[in-house]
């Protein structure tokens, strides 16, 4: 199975809202955070994370 791979943010079409468990919530910020450590802009965020995860799962279900 091939890895995760994070893209970078993304222009979203759609607004959703969703509720995260708050230890969910903390691990993809410090995911992202580190993402964009050394960078000179935010190239990664807490949206792309999400729609990226999705896009993962989405494509490795059975």
């Amino acid at each position: 199975m091939e890895n995760f791979v994070m893209k970078k943010s993304t222009d979203a079409n759609i607004y959703k809202s969703i509720r995260f468990p708050v230890d969910i919530n903390s691990k993809i910020i410090e995911i992202v955070d580190k993402a964009n450590e050394g960078l000179d802009k935010k190239e990664y965020s807490f949206n792309g994370f999400v729609v990226s995860a999705c896009e993962y799962a989405l494509k490795h279900m059975k």
